[in-house]
């Protein structure tokens, strides 16, 4: 039996292989959480359609009050790339040019924004314009990408027995469950008998549950054997629900069906607290189709789940 020695050809392999996959590590990481990212681009123009180089381009994230500054290029052109989906504050000022702000900017994950700005000479406005962005365009023409998002206000106030976040998905267009799922075996006698591996639970645009692509935050949360998440988050930590129902683009890669990404909560200037109670028992459900056919009654299921704290979220 051989033994790697300090100076070993084997121990100096070893250890650049060791180096080189910790060097990678971080920029794996990165690149996957670049899918999740918004970018904000656009033209600074003044009210003859004249083009406004060296204009200072600023965008400041609502919750946290994190801004990103640029400025624009000899052809007025911008780009803040890789921020964190949100609602934003956008301000753009030029010497001799009245600052302009447009608010309430609200953007959700992997969203291309095309926002083009007018400024004003200095002499013509005394006070900076703000305008609100209701009219920011609903619709991303820079990607080939169908599907839905289902936002924090969302994810809040739907009503979710499971206390699973991907129960959510099932509001949106283009979801199915799948014929055989495996939802609710807790609760069905007959289900873990008949059912295959890779089932899944749900069908995205018709496609197989073990076409599906999960994650988290960008990251792989995929169970190929059952063709399920391998971890499911509480529902108190979930900012925002995506899905695509196509994968035309390469980017997004490894499966053939949908794409299904949770966003996780990040901090914010704001200190908040939350309380909650939850309460589940079988004499308060309806029997399932498999019991009833069977003249089954239910598994023994009862859970309770109380929880408080006090973060900024």
């Amino acid at each position: 039996m051989k033994f790697l020695t300090p100076d070993s050809a084997l121990h100096r392999i070893a250890r650049c292989t060791l180096a080189t996959a910790l060097l990678l590590a971080p920029s794996l990481v990165a690149k996957a959480q670049d899918l999740d990212t918004v970018t904000i681009t656009g033209r600074v123009m003044d009210q003859n359609s004249a083009v406004i180089p060296g204009a200072s381009v600023s965008a400041t994230l609502t919750k946290t009050g994190l801004a990103r500054t640029t400025t624009s290029d000899g052809e007025g052109h911008y780009r803040l790339i890789q921020l964190e989906p949100g609602t934003y504050t956008l301000t753009v000022s030029f010497t001799g040019f009245a600052t302009q702000e447009k608010k309430d900017l609200t953007v959700v994950a992997g969203q291309n924004v095309q926002m083009d700005i007018t400024l004003l000479p200095q002499g013509v406005v005394a006070e900076p314009v703000v305008v609100t962005a209701t009219d920011a365009p609903p619709v991303d023409t820079t990607r080939t990408v169908v599907g839905g998002t289902i936002a924090t206000k969302e994810v809040e106030s739907l009503p979710v027995f499971t206390r699973s976040p991907l129960d959510l998905i099932f509001t949106l267009p283009g979801v199915t469950e799948e014929p055989l799922s495996t939802r609710d075996l807790a609760e069905d006698r007959k289900a873990n008998a008949s059912t295959p591996e890779e089932a899944g639970s749900f069908s995205l645009s018709g496609g197989a549950a073990y076409s599906n692509n999960l994650t988290i935050d960008g990251l792989d949360n995929n169970d190929d054997r059952s063709a399920r998440e391998r971890f499911q988050p509480s529902i108190e930590a979930i900012e925002e629900v995506q899905i695509i129902t196509n994968q035309f683009s390469a980017e997004y890669g490894r499966a053939s069906g949908g794409r299904v990404n949770l966003r996780t909560r990040s901090g914010s200037k704001q200190l908040r607290g939350r309380a909650f109670y939850f309460f589940k028992d079988e004499s308060l459900n309806a029997n399932t189709f498999q019991n009833a056919g069977a003249r089954s009654g239910f598994h023994a299921q009862r859970s309770s789940h109380h929880s408080k704290d006090l973060q900024r979220s």
